[in-house]
């Protein structure tokens, strides 16, 4: 059995291990998010011990990783001071499977751990895993489901390919809030931003293209330069300004024909 252990402390990770040795267990300790990123995107592991003493938040690469790829999920046990009823609901919330305290009981933690394990390995038959929860979002005529990688505009399938998919999911997932370059890199690839950044650029060129994520459908994917990517619905005025001018253009093209001075492309696809 292999876990990932993600602590900057040295003490928390060597009683993990002690705790856990009459278990044939492996541990292997990551310092940096974007290593267990790409770890968890090259490995098969048992299970995740998160040490949460800074905060857990779904954009962690880790945590927004293991929601992007849902069919690859291990179990997260996340350690930290969660005696504040909020701060357990949080952890949980952002993705923890199960959670123990500090300062940690080892048997405790062996227990929760082989317990986290067994239920991820003896689950539905279908899958061999609990279903996680959270298995769609839903946001204006867009609805993403994680669990086939799928893309729908009003019930109508779009096609992506599973790392444009992994953005989408990043970024309607978060909702109204930007998501960094670097945090999206180590999620959907990782690596760092340095080395994914023109690709990162194509990927969101391309979903913008095909979600028509342009704001004629009432969502938009807006850029901060050099700093990241937020999804978000269009207000009236923005969607006037973005519609109307549009049509006004058709409006003067000669060659078009009564129907299509109607509706734009992107408006038939928004209305389908």
């Amino acid at each position: 059995m292999k876990l990932a252990i993600y602590t900057h402390d040295s003490a928390l990770f060597h009683l993990i291990q002690t705790c856990l040795v009459g278990d044939n267990v492996i541990c292997t300790r990551y310092r940096e998010d974007v290593d267990l990123a790409r770890a968890l995107h090259r490995e098969e592991f048992s299970a995740i011990v998160f040490d949460a003493s800074a905060g857990m938040d779904a954009s962690h690469p880790v945590l927004a990783r293991r929601a992007c790829f849902g069919d690859r999920r291990a179990p997260l046990i996340a350690i930290g001071d969660f005696f504040a009823h909020d701060r357990a609901i949080a952890a949980l919330s952002a993705g923890a499977d199960d959670i123990v305290l500090k300062p940690v009981d080892p048997r405790e933690l062996r227990l929760r751990v082989l317990l986290a394990v067994h239920r991820f390995t003896g689950g539905p038959a279908e899958s061999g895993k609990p279903q996680p929860a959270g298995d769609e979002i839903g946001m204006g005529i867009y609805r993403l489901s994680r669990r086939n990688g799928s893309v729908e505009m009003n019930g109508k399938g779009v096609r992506l390919t599973t790392r444009e998919f992994a953005i989408a999911w990043v970024l309607f997932s978060q909702q109204g809030n930007y998501v960094t370059r670097r945090a999206i890199a180590a999620t959907v690839w990782g690596s760092s931003e340095e080395i994914v950044g023109r690709t990162l650029e194509q990927h969101i060129y391309k979903l913008r293209k095909k979600l028509l994520l342009d704001g004629a459908c009432g969502i938009v994917l807006r850029t901060m330069y050099a700093h990241g990517y937020r999804i978000e619905r269009v207000v009236e005025r923005v969607m006037e300004q973005v519609v109307e001018p549009a049509k006004a253009r058709l409006l003067r093209t000669p060659a078009a024909s009564p129907s299509r001075l109607l509706t734009s492309d992107s408006e038939a696809a928004c209305n389908t």
